[in-house]
């Protein structure tokens, strides 16, 4: 009997730590499979959102602007900083090509207040510019070739799609989920909501490098200073940078980058 009840302890005890283990296996073998699945299913959904024609961005960044409002307030920022972004984008927008220009729908620009230093931009070419962008940037000159810079550098995303394809996928690994869970009807909710989520959708370090790129041959064809964008850069690094960036590749070495491409 004590023999029995020893071999029997081992193996209540031998039981539970393999019954663990094959427990930690088995999740470990689902994440695997969730994060294999969701990078195909990016890839797939991103493909297929470049397919789309480009009213569909127009439409998608009108549902977005109205969030974007409602979520900003009523409150005007200043007339004066109105008419200077809206003269600084104007004349960027005069230099985009024919292809580039027909990915968006109606260019526009917008300022909300709103003390983070940070510009935006919807599918469609809608690009909001919060007021403490204006602040950081200051007046003048250099001020102006350091919005120029960001503008560029958002209507890159834009006319890239770069909102679009990450809603796509963002969009696309949820309904996949739902449909091996059962809950397809779904779809239309994410459809509806994914829009007014895309002012927080972050934007991966390529999808950055890529808008500073169509940015600096942007700049450099509407005879601004290219060298604008990698300043505004360089002054994220010597100030509190906004949580919004902080996923973003590093500013120093993006500004380097800028810096290197306008000179050639």
């Amino acid at each position: 009997m004590p023999r029995s009840t020893t071999t029997a302890g081992f193996g209540a005890s031998q039981g539970t730590a393999r019954t663990a283990l094959e427990f930690a296996v088995i999740v470990a073998a689902l994440v695997g499979v969730l994060l294999i699945g969701r990078s195909v299913v990016g890839c797939v959904a991103e493909r297929a959102a470049l397919s789309l024609p480009a009213s569909l961005d127009a439409r998608v960044g009108e549902a977005a602007a109205s969030a974007v409002r409602a979520s900003h307030g009523d409150e005007a920022p200043p007339q004066a900083a109105v008419v200077r972004v809206e003269r600084l984008f104007g004349e960027l927008v005069q230099h985009l090509t024919p292809e580039e220009r027909a990915m968006l729908g109606v260019p526009r620009v917008a300022v909300v207040v709103d003390e983070t230093p940070n510009a935006f931009a919807l599918p469609g070419g809608q690009v909001f510019v919060q007021s403490g962008l204006l602040e950081r940037v200051g007046e003048g000159v250099d001020g102006d070739a350091q919005l120029s810079g960001v503008l560029a550098h958002e209507l890159g995303h834009a006319i890239r799609r770069h909102a679009l394809r990450l809603l796509a996928q963002r969009m696309a690994f949820g309904l996949a989920i739902s449909l091996m869970m059962g809950n397809g009807d779904q779809l239309g909710d994410a459809l509806l909501a994914g829009a007014s989520e895309l002012e927080g959708l972050r934007n991966s370090r390529e999808m950055e490098t890529d808008a500073d790129e169509f940015g600096v041959g942007l700049l450099r064809r509407a005879g601004f200073d290219a060298s604008g964008l990698a300043a505004f850069l360089e002054s994220l690094g010597s100030q509190p940078v906004p949580a919004l960036l902080s996923t973003h590749p590093d500013p120093a070495a993006r500004a380097e980058r800028i810096r290197a491409a306008a000179t050639h």
